[in-house]
């Protein structure tokens, strides 16, 4: 059976994604089975990739109302800016390819080798979180 990788863009949701809180469509007695590839605070992500840019830019401001005190607040804060996008990439469904499944541990060994070269091969995006669920039902 030939698999892909396919990509959806999803509203975002790192509580979920770390499992902080369990949906409907979740097993919690199988989420010890999930992977967490890296979790970084947001927060401090902003600061460690946006600090020095916003530093240079306050710098060259001569009115005081265009300083920008915390680019994360900013961005937080505003209507026409995400903080982070989140992308799902998934092989099969919950009918063909579910973590039970054989297909379903081959997908996540697919995914394991996906994720592990990941950041290299996109270096213009950062990858503050990113979990690999084998809960879902």
């Amino acid at each position: 059976m030939e698999r892909t990788i396919s990509g959806m863009m999803g509203k975002g949701s790192v509580s979920h994604n770390t499992r902080a809180f369990s949906a409907k469509n979740v097993d919690v007695e199988r989420s010890r089975n999930n992977i967490e590839f890296c979790h970084a605070d947001i927060k401090e992500v902003y600061h460690k990739l946006f600090d020095e840019a916003l530093e240079r830019y306050n710098a060259k401001q001569k009115r005081s109302d265009r300083k920008i005190d915390d680019y994360y607040e900013k961005i937080r804060q505003g209507k026409q800016e995400k903080l982070f996008h989140e992308v799902i990439f998934q092989i099969g469904n919950k009918d063909d390819t579910n973590a039970k499944s054989d297909e379903g541990q081959l997908a996540r060994e697919i995914l394991i080798a996906f994720m592990e070269e990941f950041q290299k091969r996109n270096p213009n995006l950062y990858v503050f979180s990113a979990h690999l669920h084998m809960d879902v039902i």
